[in-house]
């Protein structure tokens, strides 16, 4: 068949090959192209956060033109420092050579974590009378453990024992008096009998002398007057014994007083252990937190958190080359953005030892391992009532150095 003339100026078949490039197909290029997207978006989004942070002059102008702030939609506007409001006093008292340090609020004491009593790690809390906020006086119950029952039942068998031995004391004290008023009865019988072979000898021997009686009635009546005297010796002897109350003659009494004594100490040790399958608090204080629920074995955490919080103080941190600018009764004022108000406090103690410093500002440039001395700042009552509900909060204090006013 021969070629059509026209044929070499037809249109040529779509084979791909004029699209390429150095071997690369146009295709390949549309889709680099795409990673530019996501590229774009993340400078954008870096310069965003870079601008709302350092905040630089003209995006400044932008939020003072329209009256925006950054982070205005939130609770918690971005990049604002805490803790920065410095009022005229303020200025005034750093002038004056006011030292500025944190702190943290505590309950006078510091908190206290009630835990069970020693050998009482099997047991479980059996009831929980307080709840978080109540105050309670010295010695209130706080909690009790499921092994008051069988403590119960010991100090029941203690006193128990203590009642019968009791019991035994006062029969054997009925005993040894039954035996004296016997020793007393024998006596005056032997004294009678005494007397009668008495007046018995002295006849035989009235007889024995007009020669009516032998010799042998004489020595009888002798030996039996001999006989009545020793026995009225030997009971006198005994009924003195019981009237002086001697060890001797008292051994039985002592010995039964002895065991009541002894089941005397026993029912005390029952009853000290009794207290063990109760959690009482050991001042008068604010249950703080609950760690152990009825049911529940207390753990490491122990049973209740608890502080006196009528009574705040404040943990204070001075660096210790400041802290010879401090002295007991300084005035002290407290801030944090917790509270609007400044509470009142004064020096009530300056550590002995220096020590790394625990309180950590939020600053990043801040100096986390400062040597610094602990001062102790009791706070007035109206101030404590404010504080109490904040322990543990981080506060500014504003020592005064020498105003004692």
């Amino acid at each position: 068949m021969a070629d059509h003339p026209d044929e070499k100026n037809l249109p040529l078949v779509e084979s791909g090959a004029a699209h390429m490039v150095g071997g690369k197909s146009s295709k390949t290029s549309g889709r680099s192209r795409l990673y530019l997207i996501p590229m774009a978006m993340l400078v954008l989004f870096i310069g965003a956060v870079i601008g709302m942070y350092f905040q630089p002059p003209g995006l400044k102008v932008f939020f003072n033109l329209t009256g925006l702030q950054p982070g205005g939609g939130t609770t918690a506007p971005i990049a604002s420092p805490v803790n920065t409001t410095i009022t005229k006093e303020d200025v005034a008292a750093l002038d004056a050579g006011a030292l500025v340090a944190l702190g943290r609020l505590v309950p006078k004491g510091d908190v206290i974590t009630v835990a069970l009593p020693f050998s009482s790690s099997d047991t479980r809390v059996e009831t929980l009378p307080v709840s978080v906020g109540q105050w309670v006086e010295a010695g209130g119950v706080l909690a009790t453990l499921d092994n008051r029952v069988n403590l119960e039942a010991a100090v029941d068998a203690a006193a128990a024992e203590v009642a019968v031995m009791e019991a035994i004391a006062n029969q054997t004290r009925l005993s040894v008096a039954a035996s004296q008023a016997e020793a007393e009865a024998a006596l005056k019988r032997a004294e009678t009998e005494a007397e009668v072979a008495k007046t018995e000898q002295l006849r035989s021997k009235s007889l024995f002398d007009r020669g009516v009686a032998t010799q042998a009635v004489l020595d009888r009546s002798n030996s039996a007057f001999r006989k009545a005297e020793q026995e009225v010796l030997k009971l006198r002897a005994t009924v003195a014994r019981f009237r002086a109350g001697t060890s001797l003659t008292q051994a039985d009494i002592l010995l039964a007083e002895r065991r009541q004594d002894a089941a005397q100490v026993a029912l005390t040790a029952a009853r000290t252990n009794l207290e063990k399958a109760v959690l009482r608090a050991p001042s008068g204080g604010t249950v703080l937190e609950i760690h152990a629920r009825p049911g529940e074995r207390p753990g490491a955490k122990g049973v209740v958190d608890f502080g006196n919080t009528r009574q705040m103080t404040a943990e204070v941190e001075i660096y210790q080359n400041q802290v010879s600018r401090i002295s007991l009764g300084d005035p002290v004022r407290l801030r944090a953005e917790a509270f609007p108000q400044t509470l009142q406090g004064r020096v009530v103690e300056i550590g002995l030892e220096v020590g790394r410093q625990s309180i950590i500002d939020r600053d990043p440039a801040a100096n986390t391992d400062a040597r610094v001395v602990s001062v102790t700042v009791e706070l007035d009552v109206s101030s404590s009532v404010v504080a109490g509900r904040f322990i543990n909060l981080e506060v500014l204090a504003w020592f005064h150095a020498g105003d004692k006013e």
